[in-house]
């Protein structure tokens, strides 16, 4: 439990192999760590693609009754003591001085730009006149027009709000991931959940991957599919790189470590930071199947990641969310998937303990293991356009 001057949040977290046990156990160890008389104004949950979703939900709102809940499945779920799997854990947040609202947007497999601005035009509609602090993102990972999403939410509620989050996972099946919204069991949708009041985020998001290719041309990309780079077929940049035979091996397999040890990585405006992409699949034309949107004209590279980049990466993405907080009321932890793989279960723990060290092993800290994430990238001010980004740690802070 962590008690600011207006905000009071606490945390519960059940290994039960039943759903619905899991999530009452969850929930009511939670709210038997908030102090008397504070009420929670939304619950975040975080829970295992293996458990039932539905009968989840329903042991949580058993304890909880009619408090507003939001989250999604995982591909593993983050506690203070570190990484864990086939569980749930739930933050309750409590405070008189912070407002919420939930809204949500479906089918965004047909159309990600309109299911954004439904979410967000639901979620402004209730927090009416509220000063917004910002809004959490929610999102399936398996549909490819995330970017288009989070668009739809930014015309909506503008570029000058915060927007962060993190993609649903299904614990690395890549069949179907779930979003919470309150009662409701859904897939193929984003829930926003949008604070207003006083309060405030502090994000920082970092991935630690650098260069090790020179800078290639896409002259052919559309939505998440990377067909040319300096037109010639996109895989020959693999090829080039490893040799036909490893890459020939990469086809057949899926999230193999070449594809997490070796992203590819878009330009951004400054010179030293790129948007990560992992490559879901190679075409039989050459063309690439990318975790994330590849812009047509843009500019790439190969990229190579390691554990004390990785490690330091998150050290960072720790300092910027806290920098501008004076009081930390908790922490949350999107960390991409790849990052798990990459670092293995001992240093996947020691990502989370120097996450700790530097927010604070006191303050209550909560998360999971995602298929993408969601935040300001490449700009100065957190308060910017929010990019969708694969193979990095978002740490988002909410206190005052």
């Amino acid at each position: 439990m962590a008690i600011s001057e207006t905000i009071t949040t606490a945390i519960g977290w059940s290994a039960q192999s039943d759903a619905t046990r899991a999530g009452k156990e969850a929930a009511g160890l939670a709210l038997k760590h908030l102090p008397l008389r504070r009420l929670p104004i939304v619950a975040i949950v975080f829970g295992s693609s293996w458990l039932d979703p539905r009968a989840l939900l329903e042991g949580i709102h058993t304890v909880l009754g009619n408090v507003p809940v939001v989250g999604q499945s995982t591909a593993g779920e983050i506690r203070p003591e570190g990484p864990t799997t086939h569980s749930c854990v739930v933050l309750l947040v409590a405070s008189e001085a912070l407002g919420c609202s939930i809204g949500v947007g479906e089918r965004i497999d047909q159309n990600p730009r309109e299911a954004g601005q439904q979410a967000a035009y639901a979620a402004m509609r209730a927090l009416h006149k509220t000063p917004r602090i910002g809004c959490l993102m929610f999102m399936d990972g398996l549909v490819p027009g995330s970017a288009d999403v989070v668009r739809g939410i930014q015309e909506v509620v503008g570029t000058s709000s915060l927007i962060v989050g993190g993609m649903a996972a299904d614990d690395l099946r890549f069949l179907k991931t779930y979003q919470y919204a309150n009662r409701q069991v859904l897939s193929h949708a984003v829930v926003g959940l949008l604070l207003g009041g006083a309060g405030k985020l502090g994000v920082g998001i970092e991935h630690g991957f650098a260069p090790i290719s020179k800078p290639r041309h896409v002259t052919r990309a559309k939505a998440n599919v990377l067909m040319e780079l300096d037109d010639q077929p996109a895989a020959l940049v693999y090829e080039e790189y490893f040799g036909v035979d490893t890459v020939n091996r990469m086809r057949e397999e899926t999230f193999s470590r070449q594809h997490i040890a070796y992203p590819l990585g878009i330009q951004c405006e400054a010179a030293n930071q790129w948007l990560l992409r992992n490559v879901v699949s190679f075409k039989p034309d050459g063309s690439l199947a990318c975790s994330g949107e590849i812009i047509e004209g843009s500019w790439l590279q190969l990229m190579i990641g390691s554990r004390d980049l990785a490690l330091e990466a998150a050290c960072k993405a720790a300092q910027q969310a806290i920098q501008s907080l004076d009081e930390i009321a908790c922490v949350i932890v999107f960390d991409s998937v790849a990052r798990r793989k990459l670092l293995g279960e001992t240093h996947a723990a020691s990502e989370v303990a120097q996450i700790r060290q530097i927010i604070g092993t006191a303050t209550p800290l909560v998360g999971c293991y995602t298929y993408g994430e969601q935040g300001p990238f490449g700009v100065t001010s957190i308060y910017g356009r929010s990019v969708v980004q694969t193979g990095s740690v978002l740490v988002v802070a909410l206190g005052m």
